[in-house]
């Protein structure tokens, strides 16, 4: 018998999440990065919204909200404690909610509406369903990207502005609530930057919307979306204990997300090496500034990227990469977000002058990242390594060697190992960098290659690889 079960706003355990993430003004260049999402300009707000107008947005909203339906590994979790609803067709599935953030197909909703999915189906308001494949997900802000796998144009919905938002403004929340399709609920926001959340019992890197819109079982991933026809949040949350008390992640801090997502299916958190502290009046006008709007900072630490980049104690932090920081808490999640490929432009104040610093940021070591299986859909012609080794490489270029603990450029990184191989079996990780196969050296990805293809079916194969800067080996049945 089948078990159907809807996906999150699971219950709320008290924790403490440390980064306040709420207040995240976006540069005009990250809004519009790589054409991931789509924007509209924000109409002026009623203080009253008449019924008529909850209807007709509404209406234009719901045929880009969707219902996500997956089939999950009977040995995995899956949602919440709601009842489960059978169904004769045998299997597990569950059920959540997303919208379309592109009309190619992008879909966002919750990382745990799509955990452990082994097939993903979209269910569109009109009643067809597509298959589709996780992008990338982010388990510490419960942020998942989703395609639908056809190749037409989909009715999207535009992502607003969060740090807009404010206490009593009218909110409408449109989900799949208990396997009730493209529900509307309406409601206020109760207040902003909740913190010490943890959703199923998870810490999450997020301060949350708090809304009155009534939010069930079956809502998450759903959009949370103001009078303007703008998501301003992703539904995650419910507080089991309490009525009219729901939970939202704040848009903003999915855009700065949604690059990486895309791009490597995780988010890569990175670290500039320094201490920041708050601001006061006396603090500033000490230091030269004339208001306690900035980050102070109180250490720059030995062999890092802020010690390279000549960042010293007694700076006061007054931009980071576009974004005016108005206090110290808004900086460490915009720091941990930036990735390592481009330079960070930081305007700063130092001795009463005004300065502009450059800095590469470095990836946080030892990070572990999400497997997803199902990137496979995406890709068009895999690697012919995948069908010989069970495993598919790509370059190791000089940031990715840093991040890795490689001496050097010479070998591959595995990029993504089929789940049922033996190498995988043998316990070989994605981002392992390979630098011999049997006896012979690879340094590129044409040797790799011609390397791969110069084992035979049913011999040994050995690889040398280096692991967080460790030298070791691995040998498997091929």
């Amino acid at each position: 018998m089948q078990a159907t079960r809807y996906r999150g706003t699971s219950g709320l355990i008290a924790t403490a999440v440390g980064v306040t993430l709420l207040a995240l003004a976006l540069p005009a260049a990250a809004q519009e990065k790589e054409n991931l999402w789509i924007e509209k300009s924000s109409k002026s707000r009623d203080v009253v919204v008449k019924t008529s107008d909850i209807s007709n947005l509404a209406q234009d909203v719901s045929p880009a909200v969707v219902n996500i339906i997956v089939t999950v590994r009977t040995s995995a979790p899956i949602g919440d404690k709601s009842e489960d609803i059978p169904d004769p067709r045998g299997g597990q599935t569950a059920i959540g909610s997303g919208f379309i953030i592109h009309p190619d197909g992008y879909v966002l909703t919750n990382n745990h509406v799509v955990e452990n999915a082994v097939e993903i189906k979209v269910k569109l308001n009109d009643k067809r369903e597509y298959p589709a494949y996780v992008i990338g997900t982010d388990p510490r802000t419960d942020v998942a990207l989703v395609r639908i796998e056809e190749g037409e144009k989909f009715k999207a919905v535009a992502l607003g502005d969060s740090d807009t938002v404010k206490v009593g403004e009218r909110v409408i929340a449109i989900g799949n609530p208990l396997g009730l399709n493209h529900t509307v609920t309406s409601g206020i926001i109760s207040a902003l930057g909740r913190k010490n959340l943890a959703p199923g019992g998870r810490v999450l890197d997020s301060d949350f919307i708090q809304t009155d819109a009534s939010i069930n079982p079956g809502n998450s991933g759903g959009p949370l979306i103001n009078t303007s026809g703008e998501v301003i949040g992703i539904n995650t949350a419910i507080n089991r204990q309490g009525q009219g008390i729901g939970f939202a992640i704040p848009i903003n801090l999915v855009k700065l997300l949604l690059p990486q997502l895309r791009e490597n299916g995780y988010v890569e958190r990175t670290r500039i090496g320094f201490r920041v502290q708050p601001l006061n009046a006396q603090l500033a006008k000490s230091f030269g500034h004339k208001e306690a709007l900035g980050a102070l900072i109180s250490q720059v630490f030995d062999s890092s990227p802020a010690k390279r980049a000549g960042f010293l104690p007694g700076d006061i932090i007054l931009e980071y990469n576009g974004v005016k920081i108005r206090d110290s808490d808004q900086l460490p999640w915009l720091i941990a977000t930036s990735g390592t490929k481009e330079p960070i432009k930081v305007l700063l104040l130092r001795e009463g002058k005004r300065e502009k610093v450059d800095v590469t940021l470095e990836a946080i070591p030892g990070q572990t990242f999400p497997e997803i299986p199902s990137r496979k859909s995406a890709r068009v012609t895999p690697d012919p390594t995948l069908a010989l080794l069970g495993l598919e490489a790509k370059e190791l270029t000089a940031d990715l060697a840093r991040q890795l603990g490689a001496s050097d450029t010479n070998g591959v990184v595995v990029d993504r190992i089929l789940d049922a191989s033996v190498a995988r079996r043998s316990g070989l990780r994605k981002r392992d960098v390979i630098i011999e196969i049997g006896k012979t050296q690879v340094s590129s990805m044409e040797e790799f290659r011609a390397a791969a293809n110069a084992t035979k079916s049913g011999e040994i194969v050995r690889l040398k690889i280096v692991r967080s800067g460790s030298v070791i080996y691995i040998a498997f049945e091929r």
